[in-house]
């Protein structure tokens, strides 16, 4: 009786440990380009784009219903903009509207490779297809 108690007990045991999700392994404290995913792209970011006098603000979180990938808000001088994207091997896409159904603004661009994942260049192409190159640079948290 003895043994079967603890055979069940071994048993349970070994069910839950692999119905645990394996743990995912840390990210690198200075991401290449390449290494760059969604967890180095949620924060807050400021935008320069050429022919701005004011940059450009971002808050991006983790998407609620799409893993991997980011949602947020972009402060613009006058009206904020919804927006929705990811990094996938050093490269970000990102779209932005500004009624939350259509696409008002396109963000492609590169992560530098040596910034730690920290700042991404690339163009941003409004609703008239017209680019602006851009320079985006992360945020230090701020402090409570």
């Amino acid at each position: 009786m003895l043994k079967t108690i603890f055979l069940i007990a071994n048993s349970a045991l070994l069910v839950s440990a692999c119905a645990q999700k394996p743990s995912q392994p840390p990210r690198p404290a200075c991401p290449t380009a390449a290494q760059m995913e969604q967890p180095e792209l949620v924060g807050r970011w400021q935008a320069r784009l050429d022919g701005m006098a004011e940059p450009v603000l971002l808050e991006l979180g983790p998407h609620p219903e799409w893993d991997g990938t980011v949602k947020g808000r972009i402060q613009w001088p006058g009206f904020t903009s919804v927006v929705v994207g990811d990094v996938h091997q050093g490269r970000l896409t990102m779209e932005e509207s500004r009624d939350g159904t259509r696409v008002s603004g396109n963000w492609s661009g590169d992560v530098v490779e040596g910034s730690c994942a920290r700042e991404i260049r690339g163009e941003w192409t409004d609703e008239a297809d017209r680019p602006y190159t851009f320079t985006l640079r992360k945020q230090a948290p701020s402090r409570p």
